[in-house]
């Protein structure tokens, strides 16, 4: 069964990222390259929009997403398989429970 969250994307877990790339060589593994995602970019897996809405006096709400969960284990975990937005969500896991 597959599970979906509803989580604000200016939650700590979205802070503080960064893409790895690894290039070999003859010897393994040699170089790794990192760079930073800011945390005002959070992209939904199905259409790539920026889900990131900043909080302002006028609108307090943040903007948000649906964590994915593809099994019992994984949401013990806390182990997302990516975030989606609603549309997405809704188009890609329309059975998928909401907890």
């Amino acid at each position: 069964m597959v599970f979906v969250k509803k989580i604000a994307t200016d939650n700590q877990r979205f802070t503080g990222r960064a893409t790895h790339i690894y290039t070999a060589g003859d010897h393994g593994l040699e170089h790794e390259h990192s760079i930073p995602v800011p945390d005002t970019v959070v992209l939904c897996n199905g259409c790539n929009q920026n889900l990131y809405k900043e909080p302002t006096p006028d609108d307090p709400e943040p903007g948000y997403g649906y964590l994915v969960y593809l099994d019992k284990r994984s949401l013990a975990k806390d182990q997302a398989y990516d975030i989606y937005c609603n549309g997405c969500r809704l188009r890609y896991f329309p059975k998928a429970k909401v907890i």
